[in-house]
């Protein structure tokens, strides 16, 4: 039994020392190391950046006006998409506002590209903006149900229907 106990406690002394680790690995500033690899991309960042402008001032001057059409074009697309992607993001808005408001009334004379940030995208502050502007509040609940003034039917009782339908009545 001794034997037993003894080779319980080896086995649990190299454990502690992998707990001593792992205790020794949660103490590390998180926050450090996070901005450690924040700055280290931002230096690729800006040597990508440097890299981009070397391969443009080594090009010739019918393939810059090549490479200008190429972003051009994509800026292009890019708005296109974007009106689409906000005029979408409207009507969601809208919709959870006033489920009965027409929005395409609402937005035939607004230009959509007021609602796009630099890189294309729809804005949503700003569409969120739009919406509390344009789209009226909506009924909060369902209408109620009163049904009138209530009064006995002027139509016989189907029990006297039916005695008159045997001829007992």
């Amino acid at each position: 039994m001794s034997e037993n106990a003894t080779e319980a406690t080896k086995a649990a002394q190299p454990e502690s020392a992998e707990q001593n680790e792992e205790t020794q690995a949660d103490t590390t500033d998180w926050k450090a190391e996070a901005r450690k690899w924040e700055a280290r991309a931002k230096e690729n960042s800006g040597a990508a950046k440097a890299a981009e402008e070397a391969r443009l001032d080594a090009m010739t001057e019918s393939e810059r006006a090549v490479e200008e059409a190429k972003q051009s074009a994509r800026a292009e697309a890019a708005t296109e998409y974007g009106k689409r992607l906000a005029r979408t993001e409207f009507d969601a808005a809208a919709g959870r506002r006033n489920p009965d408001f027409d929005t395409a009334s609402a937005l035939e004379f607004v230009d959509l590209s007021r609602f796009l940030d630099e890189n294309g995208e729809p804005d949503s502050k700003a569409i969120k903006a739009a919406v509390e502007r344009l789209v009226p509040t909506g009924d909060t609940g369902p209408a109620g149900f009163d049904g009138g003034a209530r009064s006995t039917s002027k139509t016989p009782d189907f029990n006297q229907v039916l005695r008159q339908a045997a001829g007992r009545a």
